[in-house]
Order: structure tokens, then C-alpha cells, then sequence
């Protein structure tokens, strides 16, 4: 057992991370009626959290929109272990109550590569709630694109659209525009042809159109190089603006392929650059000297 008591400490441990650490003033977010539950991933203790902008209940570990965090999860014996085999666990379940603190101070972990001094900034990482000192974390560079232009055709009318000549990725859920295209007409399904390439399309609503170009964006970043960092879940992304990496359809884990933004486009975007922010700034400071790895005092107070 890899958690079992091996050695004995002449000074206990300053405390747990997520742990008060004074009996100072605190704060909790104002929750509305029936108040916050950790969302489907759960959310981790010892970490600041998001309350969703959409539902303004759902807690989740990551960033729900481009801004700071909601608050801090405070350690509260909350969590379940429910890993197979596992001996400790940090993770409160999808639909449990959730507290987040505005305010207070706490015992935090250091991340990134900046050691912690008094005084010093503490970021919230979009995709993990994680701290790291003095910056951001730092987020990627990849080349990527929304959607697709191509050649299109359907007759008589048909929901039925052939799709030729594709720069891009076809998705299904994505709008299309285009001469002849009804606004607000979506792809349903792919019928037949390489995945996202030319081939035959089942569309939500029936059109005539002649070899026109058509182009097709929605929710789905195809991302074809990595330049530096790792595309993380949790994660702003440059464009469209104000949108979130939500999830990893296909590849690599933060590498080459395809993600789910919570935003979706409003035109094709073409192959180009798109970033993603690895932190941003909180209201909160470091109280105390830490190494990376090691625990933090953190604070909204200035003394």
C-alpha cells in the first residue's frame, strides 16, 4: 500500500491543503435557491472553481467563461474515494453541495515554476483550478480551424447535401451558410465519404443549391499542429472570443485533434492561429515562503 505510514515527522505538518488557515473573516459565494453541486467532472478541493455562467448552480473545476474564478473549495472531509484500490481522494461527486469561499485564507499547493514569497500574485489556472505564483500558467499555441468551406449541392429541394471540394472539417451540429442555404439550416449526420470530408450530408431542413460554395462552423476546433504547451480542457481559446475549451472529442490528449468549444463559432474560421490562456490573475496573494509542490498560505486579506 503505497499510502500506508512509513516514517515519523519531528514537526507535524503545517496542515492539509485546502485547510483554513486562520480563524480570520470569511465569505462564501451567493448562491441562488437550492445552491451550488459540483457539475458532471466534479470538482476538486483545494482548488478554486467556476460556477457556471449559463445555469449559475453548476460548480466545476475549470473555467466556465474568460474571468477569475468564483471562489475556493474549501477542505471539509466532502470528498469520496471512489477510484478502485484508491487510499485518498480530492474530488467532491457530480451533484454533491458545493461551498466556495470570496474570501478567507487557506492552505493552498504551489504549482507551475515559481516558488511562492509573501506577498507575491496568485493566478488561478483555467484548467485545473490550480495556483501557480507571480504568472499565468502558460497555455498553447496550436494551429487550427472551425468548420469548412466546400462545394455543395442539393436539388428538388433535399436535405440530402453533396459536398465536394473541402477545406476544412464538416461536423456534424454545424451551421451552414451559403447561397441557397436556408439560415439556420445544420448538418444532421454524414451519409457516406471520408469523416468530415467530401461526401454525402443528411441537413436539418430541405434546400436547392447548385455547385455553390458553402461553408459549415460550429463547436468543433480541428487542431492540427501544437506549436509550444498543451491544449488543456478548461481553456480559453482566441477564437471565437469568449469561448471554452469544454472537452477532447479525438487524438492526443493536449495534442493534435479535435476539441469541443462551449461557444460555437458564427463563421467558418479558416487554418490559423489559435491560443489558448493558461491562467488568470485572482484577488488573492501568498502569505507565506513555499517551494513548487509545497503548501502556501493563501489570502484576500492584506494583513
Amino acid at each position: 500500500m503505497t499510502g500506508f505510514q512509513k516514517q515519523v515527522n519531528l514537526t507535524p505538518a503545517p496542515a492539509v491543503e485546502g485547510d483554513f488557515a486562520s480563524a480570520n473573516p470569511r465569505s462564501t459565494y451567493l448562491a441562488g435557491p437550492g445552491g451550488l453541486v459540483a457539475g458532471s467532472e466534479g470538482v476538486t478541493v483545494a482548488k478554486f472553481a467556476w460556477v457556471d455562467d449559463v445555469d449559475s448552480t453548476t460548480v466545476r473545476s475549470y473555467g466556465t467563461f474568460t474571468g477569475k474564478p468564483s471562489g475556493f473549495v474549501h477542505r471539509e472531509q466532502q470528498g469520496l474515494i471512489t477510484d478502485y484500490l484508491a487510499e485518498s481522494g480530492m474530488k467532491v461527486q457530480q451533484g454533491f453541495p458545493i461551498t466556495l469561499y470570496t474570501e478567507g485564507d487557506f492552505w493552498a499547493k504551489v504549482t507551475g515554476a515559481t516558488a511562492a514569497t509573501v506577498g507575491a500574485a496568485v493566478y488561478a489556472t483555467y484548467a485545473t483550478g490550480a495556483i501557480t505564483i507571480g504568472s499565468a500558467a502558460t497555455g498553447a499555441s496550436t494551429t487550427a480551424s472551425i468548420g469548412a468551406t466546400f462545394t455543395a449541392s442539393a436539388g428538388s429541394p433535399s436535405t440530402k447535401l453533396v459536398v465536394t471540394s473541402v477545406t476544412g472539417l464538416i461536423s456534424a451540429g454545424d451551421t451552414l451558410s451559403g447561397t441557397g442555404i436556408t439560415a439556420g439550416t445544420t448538418v444532421i449526420s454524414q451519409d457516406s465519404g471520408a469523416t468530415g470530408g467530401a461526401g454525402t450530408y443528411t441537413i436539418s431542413a430541405a434546400n436547392t443549391t447548385s455547385a455553390a460554395t458553402v461553408t459549415a462552423f460550429g463547436t468543433v476546433l480541428n487542431v492540427t499542429a501544437v506549436g509550444s504547451g498543451t491544449v488543456l480542457v478548461g481553456a480559453p481559446v482566441s477564437a471565437p472570443s469568449g469561448s471554452v475549451i469544454s472537452s477532447q472529442i479525438s487524438g492526443a490528449t493536449g495534442g493534435i485533434g479535435l476539441y469541443r468549444l462551449d461557444v460555437g463559432a458564427t463563421a467558418y474560421t479558416a487554418s490559423g492561429t489559435i491560443t489558448t490562456t493558461g491562467g488568470v490573475l485572482t484577488s488573492w496573494v501568498a502569505k507565506s515562503v513555499a517551494a513548487v509542490g509545497e503548501l502556501v498560505k493563501i489570502s484576500t486579506w492584506g494583513n
